[in-house]
């Protein structure tokens, strides 16, 4: 009686396929942690400066 091995090559192309998507979902949420970081950042300038002209109008 023989019995296949639970994980043997060739059997299943599923778990190669799920991995990419994993892969693919983790650059992706990297690269929007990236975007939202550069976004919150100029947002943050502009506010300084806005808050900077604020004061010079107020003194």
């Amino acid at each position: 009686m023989a019995t296949e091995a639970v994980g043997a090559p060739g059997g299943n192309d599923l778990t190669s396929t799920d991995q990419q998507a994993f892969d693919a979902a983790v650059e992706n949420a990297q690269a929007q942690a990236i975007v939202g970081q550069a976004v919150g950042s100029l947002a943050m300038m502009h506010l300084m400066d806005y808050a900077g002209d604020m004061l010079k109008d107020e003194g």
